[in-house]
């Protein structure tokens, strides 16, 4: 195959990822799956920090850098169909370590429109940063996994750990949302003196001194955030689907030892969350869910043919403390429970990538992650820039094992029998300083395709 033609090949694979937002392609034992709610996850997907020598030039009133890069493409997939995308992706134009992600899908019968917004320093509270991201979107054949009522599966809770894979509801619908994340940095640690950590990449790793490890102190070493996230999701389902809609706030406090929080390398994560829905705004019914997760990241240095090789680990785990409770809305008595892509919520783009999203969901949840990422050392698009829009710094092999289930009640002997688990491979790529991965990943029930921006932990 001349280079050409494979280069080409690896711009079309690159730019169906980039703009794609929780969409699935499943396999036909799977089905299609919604697209999930984008909380804590998508505030993950930042714009990578500058380097060191382009924030002085701009501090002593240099230019500031911008870059542009816009571009159509054909897509597929098994919830929209086959359709047209157009990808946007900026850096700097709003403020000079801002980024912007742009995602805009249409077919014949469905359309997707996501904007995700990083790093913007808000001006009055420099300490602020402020995060949005919203979607908004037409879909066909959204698969739900709720209820008890399905005619086929008698008395089975649909979502459970032992609910069966085709215990679920097809309609079409509605689904948009906004998510408001902001986080304020404290003044402790790492994040005493600067706001921004001012990490000198080369070819898209840290070479900076920014560390990813030493003292387990808050008060010495990491950054710690303040985060919270006004969110609003809304569901509506046509042919007798249940239509849901939450609006909450979610709040909690994260210390991260991370050298290079894009795409880590060393060092750990440690965070902690609790999410309220007062059931006002019209929500389905108040709930109130608290989480918390640890990651880990190993380096395993450069070899012949990697740049880099990284063990990563991550523990998740959610629990609803209003899953028993009950009250009395519009004559109808309602649990105190969030809709099935809220909370304890296993399958999709982030957890047991191999189930279709909100595949599992229950009370509690737990899920055990391990990855191993390959940094290539080859870079067949390196000098391929397109006038100056694109920078394509890395590829990336990753090998990936989740375990997890999702259970009626929080206790470590329930959430650690009958767990389930899925294995696979992702490629994944550093492009205009925002990660880009598609992931394949295989289970007892079939196997998916996940697209999505960020790395999963």
């Amino acid at each position: 195959m001349p280079s050409w033609i494979f280069r080409r090949c690896l711009l079309v694979l690159l730019f169906i990822a980039v703009p794609v937002s929780g969409w699935t392609g499943e396999s036909a034992e799977s089905g299609a799956a919604p697209p999930e709610a984008a909380t804590s996850e998508m505030a993950k997907v930042e714009a990578a920090p500058e380097e060191v020598g382009q924030a002085e030039a701009k501090a002593e009133g240099g230019q500031r850098h911008r870059r542009l890069l816009i571009l159509p493409f054909p897509f597929y997939n098994e919830t929209i169909g086959p359709g047209l995308g157009v990808g946007v992706i900026a850096d700097g134009y709003i403020q000079p370590r801002a980024g912007l992600v742009v995602a805009s899908l249409v077919s014949s019968s469905s359309f997707l429109v996501y904007v995700k917004l990083g790093n913007l320093q808000v001006p009055v509270v420099r300490r602020l940063l402020f995060e949005p991201d919203f979607e908004f979107g037409k879909l066909r054949d959204i698969h739900t996994y709720t209820g008890t009522d399905n005619p086929g599966f008698p008395g089975e809770r649909a979502g459970s750990n032992e609910s069966d894979k085709n215990n679920f509801k097809t309609s079409d619908g509605d689904d948009k949302w906004v998510n408001l994340y902001t986080k304020f940095l404290l003044p402790i640690g790492q994040g005493k003196e600067s706001i921004l950590p001012r990490i000198r990449l080369e070819r898209g790793l840290p070479v900076s001194d920014e560390p990813g490890s030493g003292s387990w102190n808050p008060l010495v070493s990491g950054r710690s955030w303040i985060e919270v996230t006004p969110f609003m999701r809304k569901q509506t389902l046509e042919d007798g689907g249940a239509s849901t809609k939450t609006a909450g706030i979610e709040a909690g406090l994260r210390y991260d030892r991370t050298d290079f929080r894009a795409n880590p390398t060393q060092g750990s994560m440690l965070r902690g969350w609790v999410t309220r829905d007062w059931g006002a705004l019209d929500s389905t019914a108040p709930y109130t869910v608290a989480g918390g997760e640890y990651g880990q990241y190993f380096p395993l240095g450069p070899s012949d043919r990697a740049r880099q090789r990284v063990i990563a680990f991550d523990l998740w785990t959610v629990n609803c403390l209003t899953w028993d409770a009950s009250s009395v809305i519009d004559g109808t008595p309602t649990f105190h429970r969030p809709p099935p892509y809220k909370g304890a919520t296993l399958g999709g783009l982030e957890r047991l990538r191999a189930y279709p999203a909100a595949r599992f969901n229950d009370k509690a949840g737990i899920l055990y992650t391990l990855e191993y990422r390959y940094i290539l050392d080859w870079n067949p698009l390196k000098n391929v820039t397109l006038n100056g829009r694109l920078q394509v710094d890395w590829f990336e092999i990753v090998g990936f094992g989740e375990l997890g289930r999702v259970a009626p009640n929080w206790t470590v002997e329930t959430l650690h029998k009958g767990m389930k688990a899925d294995g696979g491979i992702g490629v994944r790529s550093l492009v205009n300083n925002v990660v880009v991965r598609v992931d394949m990943a295989a289970g007892p029930e079939g196997w998916a395709t996940q697209m999505f921006v960020g790395q999963p932990f």
